[in-house]
Order: C-alpha cells, then structure tokens, then sequence
C-alpha cells in the first residue's frame, strides 16, 4: 500500500512539473505578441536601430492595451541611410488568439517621425500595422515571429508613399514577474512612389528592456 501511494504521488508530482513547465508567464509582453494584464501599466525602453526608444502601454482589458511612443531616431526610416530625428506614435495592440502555449497578436503604431539636416527637413505621417506569433518555451522564455507592414506618406517636401514589408523575430526573458530582457527584430525591402527608384535595404535590431508597474 506504501508504494502503491508514493508511486501514485510520485506521478501527480510529474504531472504537475509538466503542467508548470508549461505555463504561460506572467501575462504581458513588449515584443514578443502579449498584452499588458488590464490591472498593470507597463513600461519599455529599446536600444539599437533605427534609434532609441521609450513606450508607456496601459492595459485595456485581457486581451488589449494602448499607450504612448517616444522615439529619437539616428537612421532614416529603419533603412541604412544616417539621419537624425524624433518621432511620437500612440502603438494599440491586441490577442487576437490565446491557446496554451501561443498567441497571435495584432498591432497599428498610427505616429509621426521628424528627420531633419541642414539642408532638408522630412516629416513622415506613419500607419505600421503587423502580427506577431508569440511561443512561450519555458515560463521564463518567449520566442515570437514577426509580420510588419510599415507605411507611411512623405508630406513636408514632395509627396510619396513608402511601403516596407518586414519579417523577423523576437525574444524574451523574464528576469521576474514585472521585469523583462528581449532582442527584437525585422527586415526587408523599402518601397517609395517615386519614378526610378528601387528598393532600400531596411531593418530593425534592437535590445528591449520592460518593466510591469
């Protein structure tokens, strides 16, 4: 009877590891397709290219949040060409599916980005939509990969539209439940509505860095 009842302990013990192994993590996400939790407030940092980052996302219910983007920016539309300048967005996002160890997230980053010189001043008006297949491995990690469309219209010199589709990938670890390390990024070709002109190399790399509030 003794080791009838240890080995049937002994298996709910096994299970329940898996079922743990298994997890999701605490519920939120800066680049990997999660939302902030609709109790908690969230805030991000990224570091690398096209520049500098800070998000401040609120969240909205289970499945939602919005917030605000700061960028100050050193490359001109993500693409290999230097250029200063700052851009604001307001990013919505949403968990369009939720299932054990996946999810499917939608976003729009509706926003403005400012480059200027001595010379030129460029304002672009920018509609980025995108998904993002989120993969939680263990509780801690989260793997995800990406769709973007970035689009945006040039308004403060010749009018053109540009289009770049983008695929890429993100990571993340949860150091504990509000703070959390990842890499992100994306790349592909830029599209501009101007006559003779091919298409550019473009590419987001960036180091992210959140905390849960």
């Amino acid at each position: 009877m003794a080791t009838r009842s240890l080995s049937l302990l002994l298996l709910l013990a096994g299970a329940a590891a898996a079922q743990t192994a298994q997890a999701p993590a605490s519920h939120w996400s800066l680049a990997t397709g999660e939302t902030v939790a609709p109790d908690h407030d969230a805030i991000g940092l990224s570091l690398g290219w096209p520049g500098a980052r800070f998000d401040y996302l609120h969240g909205v219910s289970d499945r939602s949040d919005f917030g605000v983007r700061i960028e100050m920016l050193w490359g001109e539309e993500n693409t290999d060409t230097t250029k200063f300048g700052f851009g604001f967005a307001i990013p919505l996002r949403m968990v369009m599916v939720r299932k054990d160890a996946l999810s499917l997230g939608l976003h729009i980053d509706p926003g403005v980005r400012v480059y200027t010189d001595s010379n030129i001043t460029d304002v672009f008006v920018r509609f980025p939509v995108g998904g993002t297949l989120g993969i939680q491995a263990t509780p801690e990690v989260r793997f995800a990969a990406a769709f973007d469309l970035q689009m945006a219209v040039q308004t403060a010199r010749s009018t053109y539209f540009e289009v770049a589709p983008a695929f890429g990938f993100g990571v993340e670890y949860l150091v504990d439940k509000n703070l959390q390390v990842g890499v992100n990024a994306r790349f592909g070709p830029e599209f501009i509505t101007v006559s003779g002109t091919g298409s550019q190399f473009a590419f987001t790399s960036e180091v992210v860095l959140g905390y849960r509030l």
